[in-house]
């Protein structure tokens, strides 16, 4: 009895095909060094969760990319600038937050507002709406004026004059219950 196979030829994706292999060796990647690069950048950032962080988004980078970054003669080594670039980045951001917080801190109080001597100005200003807390930074912080404000969050000046009469009044009244 014979048996017999019949071969039929489809035509082969080479693009799909290559997306599987492609995937595949960034996937290999991520798994013989993630945790290798997320040990190491932990060191520099002081943090694991902020180091795991920006290694995620660089793998995530080396993805979007992985058609050019996966002929790159070192794409590991790619994926380490990525995810370095991403810590600086990081560290600016908190930075900046820090120095502008120092300053509403300081020398840009609200009338009418003091902070006390345990009263964190950073916890305090989080507790506001998101609209009110972006309002009195722009105003405080950024020295906008207020129909530069108003420019910028698309709103009215009544709006921005309301968002910092709230805000105000918010903080005053924490400063109290404090």
């Amino acid at each position: 009895m014979h048996t017999l196979v019949v071969v039929t030829r489809r035509p082969v994706d080479a693009d799909a095909i290559h997306e599987v292999v492609s995937a595949d060796s960034l996937d290999t990647l991520f798994r013989a060094h993630y945790a290798r690069l997320v040990r190491a950048l932990t060191l520099v950032a002081g943090n694991q969760e902020t180091a795991a962080d920006a290694v995620q988004e660089a793998f995530v980078k080396a993805h979007l990319h992985w058609r050019r970054v996966q002929f790159y003669e070192d794409p590991v080594g790619w994926i380490r600038r990525v995810a370095i670039n991403c810590l600086r980045d990081d560290h600016r951001r908190q930075t900046r937050k820090q120095r502008a917080i120092e300053r509403l801190e300081t020398e840009s109080r609200p009338e009418g507002v003091e902070w006390s001597d345990g009263a964190d100005a950073t916890a305090m200003l989080a507790a506001l709406p998101r609209q009110q807390r972006l309002t009195m930074a722009l105003f405080y912080v950024e020295r906008l004026t207020i129909v530069e404000i108003s420019r910028t969050l698309g709103i009215s000046e009544g709006a921005v004059k309301f968002h910092l009469h709230q805000g105000r009044e918010q903080l005053r009244g924490k400063q109290v219950g404090s």
